[in-house]
């Protein structure tokens, strides 16, 4: 082989070697970008954070332009959430109403034959008459659509529960407005109320209590569009034990909170606290402290939010000697146009706990390490509002982001 081929052979060699390393070296950047990119995100957001330049970010390239126009609320539900249908269930004639079997005229007179352990049965249908509970340890149970549109008892409430151990089952309830401004679709006088699968909504107040009404259990539920000045909310209760599971509080309207709580335990788990475009108050009022949990669960704070915070808690005043707050593997978005505060906490009262929360705010949270913090739901990876996430989502998110 000729000098000229032996170098022609080398200058070959040496290319092959060149692109063997070019494409090492590029496949080598690209998986780290690949792994390292959603790390170099949340450095970057939290270097933004730490330094408050979102401001500055948002006026030179904003993300997210706010669209100043009325939303259409029920739409922004519907697309997130579905509609509300009632549970499957053995049949039953139109506005039927029957207790074994028994048929009765009115729900008056059923009311008054009701014994411990028994079912009221109700048929598909609108019903404009109240329903008073004075027995204990009974079920009023729905069968197809049963809506309770307008009635009031009392001057309180569609259903006033005034037993213990009662259990309401597949109720629509819906319009109800009383001249006091807190019309209920129940009232809870009684004592332990179990509420599954029943749908509020467009109503002054979803849940109403007295201070003793001993455990509202609320289990695969939906309240939405409930509130009024300020003093109505999607539920309230004035004691006892507050237990949601499962479950949608939706954009509160008229200044109310989605949850108000004064009982000195409130545990809500897998549940959306959502205002979207409502103008809606806090998502979450503890206004006299307690031993508070929210886990898995989705909050957010829309736009149009009236109030700057997220969750209150003990701002009129403590009144239980035990205390906490903790927040955990929930996903919170703070996007209020103005002014946002995940917490507004009675000062000197408790040190909460946060831990594994997901949470975008252009604002700094300032919890600690323990949760990641995002400047804007597109750095999150979130869809653009007013997309919310359910729990189903929540569940492969947080499964992403804390492996």
């Amino acid at each position: 082989m000729t000098i000229r081929a032996q170098r022609i052979s080398l200058f070959k060699k040496w290319i092959v070697y060149y692109l063997v390393a070019a494409g090492v070296s590029a496949h080598v950047v690209l998986v780290g970008l690949f792994f390292f990119t959603d790390w170099l995100t949340l450095a970057k957001d939290r270097a933004i954070v730490k330094f408050k330049l979102a401001p500055v970010i948002a006026a030179i390239w904003p993300e997210e332009p706010v669209v100043n126009e009325t939303p259409d609320i029920a739409k922004q539900i519907a697309e997130n959430f579905g509609v509300w249908t009632p549970r499957s269930t053995a049949p039953a004639a139109a506005l039927s109403i029957s207790i074994g079997g028994k048929p009765f005229a009115t729900l008056q007179d059923a009311a008054k034959a009701l014994n411990p352990g028994d079912t009221l049965d109700l048929g598909p249908g609108v019903y404009k008459l109240p329903l008073v509970i004075s027995q204990s340890q009974v079920t009023i149970a729905g069968h197809g659509r049963v809506v309770f549109d307008g009635p009031t008892a009392e001057g309180k409430a569609a259903i006033i529960v005034r037993g213990k151990d009662t259990r309401i089952v597949n109720i629509e309830c819906k319009n109800i407005k009383v001249p006091s401004g807190n019309g209920a679709c129940i009232r809870m006088e009684g004592e332990n109320l179990t509420l599954d699968h029943a749908y509020f909504h467009d109503s002054e107040e979803g849940i109403l209590t007295g201070p003793q009404p001993g455990l509202v259990s609320i289990r695969d539920s939906r309240f939405e569009l409930l509130g009024m000045n300020g003093q109505a909310h999607g539920i309230y209760t004035g004691g006892g034990e507050l237990d949601i599971q499962d479950s949608l509080f939706l954009a509160s309207v008229n200044e109310g909170h989605e949850i108000k709580s004064r009982s000195p335990v409130t545990k809500i788990q897998r549940t959306v606290v959502a205002s979207l475009g409502s103008h809606d108050s806090r998502l979450i009022d503890i206004p006299n402290g307690g031993l508070v949990t929210i886990k898995d669960s989705v909050l957010e704070k829309g736009r149009q939010s009236v109030n700057g915070t997220a969750i209150g808690y003990g701002l009129e005043g403590m009144a239980f000697s035990n205390n906490y707050l903790i927040l955990k593997n929930n996903i919170i978005i703070l996007e209020r146009t103005g002014p946002n505060h995940l917490l507004q906490i009675k000062e000197g009262s408790i040190a909460p706990v946060l831990v594994k929360n997901l949470i975008v705010s252009n604002e700094d949270v300032d919890y600690g390490d323990a949760n990641l913090q995002y400047t804007s739901r597109r750095k999150a990876g979130l869809a653009a509002y007013p997309y919310v996430p359910d729990i189903r989502a929540l569940q492969v998110i947080m499964a992403n982001k804390f492996q």
